[in-house]
């Protein structure tokens, strides 16, 4: 999740912390796509390096959000660090980038810069642009004489890959049809602001025992695979961690092998920098078959320039040709327990917003993912738990919600639900709430509040939430 505290250096650049996330693993294998952009070390205080930066912002955040990369090129045996490295990182601080985005940007959108280090060591820029806009970004004015970026052009992401302006009906229609439907997503959360909306009545699904049998053999697999791994390692999740299992009901599509496989890898709904069910390319943590599912690893990376990923982003997750599905991932808040903003030590805390942030985003793979494998109606029965519970407060580490002493007594806690899959776009936060009711009230009898669950997930389905 890019909901980690940050840090500042000149310009207020947020930097790096020791636990590897998706940005870093962007730098071990960097390769352009409709949602990267990559650029040698232009000089952004110049106007027409300001100009191409800007061109590439404005194509990204209309295309749904990406990252741009500054520092490398492309050679005949891939990306490589680009001459002209500066002696400073300054020149690609957050404020500076900014600057840029509202001097071209029209509506303009916040963008974060991140340091990461690459495999040679050495630290790149990383912008993240935001996406989820609920009307085209056009420039508003022109670069340098008119060149690079065009006085009221509305820019897109075109095959090649390449920043261009829209070419075709296609091109529209999918822009549009993007920013519809973050309008329909805004005006259903606005609605649910104002008004308690019904939860939908769970319709008949999967055989209980059947979906907790998978969630038993699941955890042993995990706990089989982390055998393996050092006694001090934070990939063990020694302080507890978070699962979601879920199974699909309804007419299955079938699916070669290969077939069900490409099935899973385009299901990945990336709105975070680090989505669940996330289907990494990198050899040392790609998914690969298992006893005839898609399983993938994160916690065992072997590649020495990575390290030890931590808990939170250490993932286990598998799914299977039959329709059932399986996520656990550590506790992002004891990876930065020891950082300022952190909760001090490891099992100390759990963030008040994160919880509803990661299930909203499980809850739109289930989505995805019942759109690749499933024909007319599904239903999905869903189980979600929570480990290492005890001791640990309630808290912000953000700082925009003040919360009382929250302590929580009970060591974990499990919910249940089940749904038509269609309800999930219209009734995201109806889901959410009663789901994880139960986990926030071990927390001395914590109340969700209906409006932190319809803004959290209203955030997080825009690409917003961080």
């Amino acid at each position: 999740m890019k909901v980690a505290s940050r840090w500042t250096l000149c310009h207020e650049i947020v930097m790096a912390n020791s636990i590897p996330d998706r940005l870093s693993d962007l730098l071990v294998a960097v390769s352009e796509g409709l949602d990267v952009e990559v650029k040698n070390w232009i000089d952004l205080d110049d106007p027409d390096g300001k100009a191409t930066f800007a061109k590439a912002a404005l194509a990204l955040a209309n295309h749904g959000g990406g990252v741009v990369i500054f520092g490398m090129t492309e050679t005949s045996e891939g990306m490589v660090q680009a001459e002209g490295r500066p002696a400073s990182m300054a020149g690609y601080g957050q404020d500076l980038v900014n600057g840029i985005i509202h001097y071209y940007a029209d509506p303009p959108f916040h963008c974060a810069v991140h340091l990461r280090a690459g495999p040679d060591g050495a630290e790149y820029p990383i912008v993240v642009i935001p996406g989820g806009h609920r009307a085209p970004i056009r420039a508003k004015r022109g670069g340098p004489n008119g060149q690079i970026v065009k006085d009221n052009s509305i820019y897109i992401r075109r095959p090649g890959p390449r920043s261009e302006t829209p070419q075709s009906s296609q091109d529209w229609d999918a822009l549009l049809g993007r920013c519809l439907s973050n309008r329909r997503d805004e005006m259903f959360d606005q609605i649910r602001a104002l008004i308690t909306g019904a939860v939908p009545v769970p319709p008949a699904s999967p055989e209980p025992d059947a979906l907790d049998q998978w969630i038993e053999r699941s955890i042993e697999r995990w706990t089989t695979l982390i055998a393996k791994l050092p006694s001090n390692s934070a990939s063990r999740c020694p302080h507890g961690y978070m699962w979601f299992a879920f199974a699909l009901e309804g007419r299955r599509r079938a699916l070669s092998p290969g077939a069900f496989n490409t099935a899973v890898r385009a299901a990945e709904v990336d709105l975070s920098g680090w989505p669940p069910f996330w289907y990494p390319t990198r050899k040392e943590i790609q998914p690969y078959p298992f006893e005839r599912m898609v399983e993938c690893w994160i916690g065992g990376d072997t590649a020495p320039v990575v390290g030890d990923h931590g808990a939170g982003h250490s993932d286990f997750w598998r799914v299977s040709p039959e329709g059932f599905g399986f996520l656990l991932r550590g506790y992002r808040e004891d990876d930065i327990a020891d950082r300022r903003g952190g909760p001090g030590k490891p099992g100390s805390e759990l963030d008040i917003e994160w919880p509803v942030a990661h299930t909203a985003e499980v809850l739109l793979y289930i989505g995805s993912l019942s759109r690749q494998l499933m024909e007319g109606d599904v239903t999905v029965r869903l189980a979600c738990g929570h480990t290492g519970l005890a001791g640990r407060m309630l808290a912000s580490i953000s700082g925009r919600r003040v919360i009382s002493h929250r302590l929580s007594q009970q060591g974990e806690i499990r919910s249940d639900a089940a749904f038509d899959v269609a309800a999930i776009d219209a009734n995201l936060a109806e889901i959410i709430r009663p789901l994880l009711e139960p986990l926030y009230a071990t927390f001395n009898f914590f109340e969700l509040p209906a409006e932190l669950v319809a803004n959290v997930s209203t955030l997080v389905r825009q690409g917003r939430y961080g």
